[in-house]
């Protein structure tokens, strides 16, 4: 069992990151999510060595690989199975995704700088966990941690033990989410 943390808000994410790898999960994180845990004494793993490649173009491309969208998008089918063994890529089976804080829209608003604030890599992972929620727990709010991590240890800490009810849920927050994201970014382009 996979989980990949990649959170702006890091409220919460301590309790997430202990309680997976009490339950025996490997997890992996960016780099400041990494750092924070890494240093409160949690022995997560880079989302770089899971990509299989480093951080590139400062820090704008980290989780648009081949390993983590696949990992993120495969399903139970034949055809699936086969592909991400012939490129060797991990299943991911929870995404804990919050995206980078905007600035505050104002008319003297610099332009570039925001623009480098605009999350791609963040969005594109919890939408793909959120369309592939039968398969994948879409984590995007911090007060839904405590939750998911008590289902799970009811659970034996099985990803299954989140029914399909909870996760058609949290997809649907993550889209809403998404959407007022993508609003707000929308907002700021006509400040």
């Amino acid at each position: 069992m996979l989980a990949v943390l990649a959170v702006s808000d890091k409220r919460n994410i301590g309790t997430l990151a202990a309680g997976l790898l009490r339950l025996g999960w490997d997890v992996v994180a960016t780099e400041g999510t990494q750092r924070l845990l890494a240093g409160a004494g949690h022995s997560v793993g880079r989302v770089a060595d899971l990509a299989g490649a480093p951080t590139l173009l400062g820090g704008r491309v980290k989780t648009l690989t081949l390993s983590v969208m696949g990992g993120i998008l495969a399903r139970d089918t034949p055809s699936d199975l086969a592909e991400i063994a012939a490129y060797d890529i991990t299943r991911i089976d929870l995404v804990c995704c919050n995206y980078y804080l905007l600035p505050e829209a104002e008319p003297d608003l610099d332009f570039a700088a925001f623009r480098e604030k605009i999350d791609v890599g963040g969005p594109a992972m919890l939408r793909g966990a959120a369309k592939n929620c039968e398969h994948v727990v879409p984590l995007s709010d911090p007060d839904d941690y405590a939750e998911i991590l008590e289902l799970l240890e009811r659970g034996g800490g099985a990803p299954a033990a989140v029914p399909p009810a909870r996760r058609l849920a949290l997809a649907e927050k993550a889209f809403a989410i998404s959407a007022a994201y993508d609003e707000s970014v929308r907002a700021l382009f006509r400040a």
